[in-house]
């Protein structure tokens, strides 16, 4: 009786060491994966021990993402071909001063926020012909935008309609805590009196419109008359371990939805037409925080946004 006493615990504890090992995170990017992604794959890719994301779960690697894509993506034609216009083009030379470094969203599904922002920052300053060369905040639209999801995802419609009716302070205003994973709260109470949390001077930076680019030739033309664009796209299991080069995806797993600022295009030696964009995965990721994704790869011309920023009349006069 005493023996069968004690078995009782024993095996109770053996139960729960084992659903403990099962719900252990198992790593996604293996050395396995690494060398898998490279034999397949024709653009550059990590070796394992240089991976920025060695060793991540899946889970880790879908907080990274966080853009909500349409089920059924629209097919964006080319349109009427503007013939004036250049085989290559790249914001960061054209309006150099005015396109803003890369950043870091770390584990929080804020790309979405991310790519409007800084979308927004570098329109501000091109708009302004340098007059406003202000970091917008993210955080702003992560932890006040009640129409997206903060951390957990968002609409890119729903963000660029946020920076159209509510507008988004300066990200020394309101500088990026979440990270960690927290949406965090929204400064209501300090916004409502017009001042910044950390007393700095307030404003909320708006368009007056936007629209989403449905051709090529639209979103080309777009480009290089007002700047950056904001696209989402789907990311494929095989991108998280792009270094370099033109992106074409082999890998049919899906990871998730991600949005992007969209800088300019060019043609590979190949002939392959590719655009050229800033992630916001910081520096160490593919080329120096940018890639180049051929035309028509996991949807990536379907969801392109961008507004008309709202100048005062002073800063209007200074142009």
């Amino acid at each position: 009786t005493g023996v069968q006493t004690c078995a009782l615990p024993i095996f109770i504890v053996l139960l729960l060491v084992g659903i403990t090992l099962c719900h252990v995170e198992q790593p996604f990017i293996t050395k396995e994966h690494v060398e898998q992604v490279k034999l397949e794959s024709e653009f550059e890719t990590f070796s394992f021990e240089e991976h920025p994301f060695k060793n991540y779960s899946e889970q880790r690697i879908k907080s990274l993402l966080g853009t909500i894509i349409p089920a059924n993506p629209e097919e964006v034609p080319y349109g009427e071909i503007n013939v004036s216009l250049p085989k290559s083009f790249d914001s960061r030379v054209t309006f150099k001063d005015c396109v803003h470094p890369i950043r870091d969203q770390r584990a929080c599904g804020s790309c979405w926020a991310f790519g409007a922002s800084e979308v927004l920052s570098d329109r501000f300053c091109i708009a302004s012909k340098g007059q406003i060369n202000t970091v917008l905040s993210p955080q702003d639209m992560v932890s006040c935008d009640k129409n997206d999801m903060g951390c957990n995802g968002g609409w890119l419609n729903h963000a660029w309609s946020y920076l159209q009716t509510t507008g988004i302070v300066s990200d020394e205003c309101l500088p990026y805590t979440s990270g960690n994973g927290d949406s965090g709260v929204c400064p209501s109470s300090d916004f409502l009196r017009h001042t910044c949390p950390n007393g700095k001077a307030f404003r909320k930076y708006k368009v007056s419109s936007f629209k989403r680019y449905a051709t090529i030739t639209a979103i080309k033309t777009e480009l290089m008359t007002n700047g950056p664009i904001e696209t989402g796209f789907t990311v494929y299991a095989d991108f998280m371990s792009y270094k370099g080069g033109v992106y074409k995806r082999k890998s049919s797993q899906i990871m998730g939805g991600h949005a992007i600022k969209v800088v300019g295009w060019g043609v590979d030696t190949d002939g392959t037409e590719y655009w050229i964009a800033a992630n916001s995965w910081n520096t160490g990721w593919g080329e120096k925080g940018f890639f180049r994704i051929a035309f028509g790869q996991c949807s990536f011309e379907s969801q392109m946004y961008a507004g008309v920023p709202v100048l005062t009349s002073e800063e209007l006069f200074l142009q």
